[in-house]
């Protein structure tokens, strides 16, 4: 019988150790420091990258993994039969999707589906770890597909940020560049709505700021699964997976950093919460 095999890109911000576990393939963004270009957790190491990015006068910029990428994925996983289930970053924070679909339109014969998550970091990670999950338990392309959109609509993203510079200066806030000026001076919270970062609220303090980030998600209502993570700020994510204890089983809670692209966006010092929601 034939096997699928998961893509995703770097923006999902699965932890190393599940991507070997599930054999997810992660396709790497592109960072740029100037003239220093480096493949997105494959050159540069998260700790290497936060030392980077905090030293640097400039805000690095990022790009989608290359039409070549995705092209010599494609064709080497589906040799022998196989099937591709390709799960990207939305299409509206990125070209990812869009060069993703060129890729398989150029590969009529092969069996590859292309999902758009409408996510980012692990709200996308979850959906890529999930459908990993159900290609190992033997289902086929087309059962992953019907799983992966019934999930998608379950997904949940939202992060507290030092401030919206980052995010600002990067072109992704979207609506959210309303909240500049006195937000500048505040903790704001964004969230991933309709596939857009998104307001959520402004506070004064960064432990209200934590305090609301974890009201947001219970007030969704329970979670099938809960990561929380952090960009060079492991304390906060400690706290914040604390505030949670209640809600969700700590022990489960899965804990980690936030990747160089996403970063580069919310900048240092950002917490996130990213959870499925229980159907």
């Amino acid at each position: 019988m034939s096997s699928v095999h998961v893509v995703t890109d770097s923006t999902a911000d699965i932890p190393s150790h599940l991507v070997a576990e599930l054999d997810i393939t992660v396709l790497p963004c592109i960072i740029a420091f100037g003239n220093e270009v480096y493949c997105d957790g494959v050159d540069l190491s998260n700790a290497e990258f936060y030392d980077k990015l905090a030293d640097s006068p400039v805000l690095p910029t990022t790009a989608h993994p290359p039409l070549g990428v995705f092209l010599e994925t494609y064709e080497r996983l589906c040799r022998g039969g196989d099937a591709v289930f390709s799960i990207h970053i939305s299409r509206q924070l990125s070209g990812t999707m869009r060069t993703a679909t060129m890729a398989a339109s150029a590969l009529p014969d092969l069996p590859i589906r292309v999902m758009d998550s409408g996510q980012l970091s692990m709200g996308l990670g979850w959906q890529a770890i999930i459908a990993a999950r159900a290609a190992q338990r033997g289902l086929s392309l087309d059962e992953i597909c019907e799983q992966a959109a019934e999930i998608t609509g379950r997904a949940r993203a939202a992060a507290a940020l030092r401030s919206l510079w980052h995010v600002q200066r990067g072109g992704r806030i979207g609506k959210a560049a309303a909240l500049l000026g006195t937000a500048l001076r505040m903790r704001p919270l964004v969230q991933v709505l309709h596939g857009e970062v998104l307001p959520l609220e402004n506070v004064r303090t960064w432990r209200k700021a934590l305090e609301h980030l974890a009201g947001y998600i219970i007030a969704a209502g329970p979670s099938a699964e809960l990561a929380v993570l952090h960009a060079a700020n492991p304390e906060s994510g400690e706290v914040l997976a604390d505030l949670l204890a209640d809600y969700f089983p700590r022990e489960r809670i899965l804990m980690g950093e936030a990747g160089a692209t996403i970063t580069t966006h919310l900048g240092l010092g950002a917490v996130g919460i990213c959870a499925v929601l229980a159907s």
